[in-house]
């Protein structure tokens, strides 16, 4: 039987989004008992012995591939799996799923902002358009869609740091097209894994040390951590590389927008969270706002998805 690949491609980017939508829940989950930097290194831990077969099979010293650009390849460790994702569960202390779920689609956005500072790339005029659209989205969100907040500057931070993590993803992205690095997982990503986990080592220990007992978690904080470091760390990434590959970095960076919508069904069916006004159209000026702004751009394949 002939094995239709576009349609499996389409699963595991539907699959992909649905897990990277699991991760909102289950961080906001384990955040409860677990500081951000002590899950951020669980995560890195996790997603490490699960890219460690693919180094065994490869019987190659995948350290080796880095010779003369550890500089770089630590610049990239810490930005694409110690900010981005610190980030992250630093916003999921708040319980403001929707919103941060909203906030996820800036992605693509940031990554384009970045393109043109770092690579020299032009926008065309309609596509500052879609930047000026999703930036004030950007802005009903960060003020909860209320004036009194914005003429106060009472911003919504946990939107903030949603923001920060996008950036950092963006920045990744765009450091890997200008450096010319490509890591593969049998030894780029793994790298990057275990430098990651020497960063976050001391601070972790630290965090954990100061607690009355230490790494004594819950079974549904250890479920949450196994699912974000196995689920984000590692199926994550194999299914968006496989779909990826099959029908194009323009196509599959179409998928990330369905997060939002993943997260708002997932806070209002499991968490009992009601969507206001302000996220709908904030929402939409984002999503609208980006969809322009990508949709346009000269070189879409900096769309991607990075590690998050």
């Amino acid at each position: 039987m002939k094995v239709n690949r576009p349609a499996l491609a389409y699963g595991a980017l539907l699959l992909a989004m649905l897990i990277s939508a699991g991760n909102f829940l289950f961080g906001n989950l384990a955040v409860n008992e677990v500081h951000p930097v002590v899950l951020t290194f669980w995560r890195c831990l996790i997603a490490a012995v699960f890219v460690l077969p693919l180094v065994l099979r490869g019987r190659t010293n995948p350290f080796q591939h880095f010779q003369g650009s550890w500089l770089r390849i630590t610049v990239l460790s810490c930005i694409g799996v110690v900010a981005t994702p610190w980030f992250v569960y630093a916003a999921l202390r708040s319980n403001d799923l929707i919103d941060l779920g909203a906030g996820y689609t800036s992605v693509p956005l940031l990554t384009i902002l970045f393109s043109t500072l770092l690579l020299n790339e032009r926008l065309r005029p309609v596509q500052y358009l879609g930047v000026a659209i999703a930036l004030i989205g950007a802005l009903i969100f960060a003020f909860r869609g209320d004036l009194e907040n914005l003429v106060n500057f009472d911003p919504h931070l946990a939107f903030l740091l949603m923001i920060a993590s996008n950036a950092c993803r963006g920045l990744y992205l765009v450091l890997l097209k200008r450096w010319n690095m490509k890591p593969k997982p049998d030894e780029g990503l793994f790298v990057i894994f275990v430098i990651g986990i020497a960063v976050l080592l001391p601070f972790a220990l630290f965090v954990e040390a100061g607690t009355s007992r230490p790494f004594a978690y819950s079974w549904k904080v250890w479920g949450s951590i196994l699912f974000i470091g196995v689920g984000m760390g590692a199926i994550y990434l194999h299914l968006l590389n496989f779909g990826t590959s099959e029908v194009g970095a323009s196509t599959a960076s179409l998928f990330a927008y369905l997060v939002p919508i993943f997260v708002a069904i997932e806070a209002v069916t499991l968490r009992g969270m009601h969507l206001q006004l302000y996220q709908g159209v904030g929402g939409v000026l984002i999503i609208g706002g980006v969809l322009i702004a990508t949709r346009l751009h000269l070189r879409p394949s900096h769309a991607d998805h990075p590690p998050h």
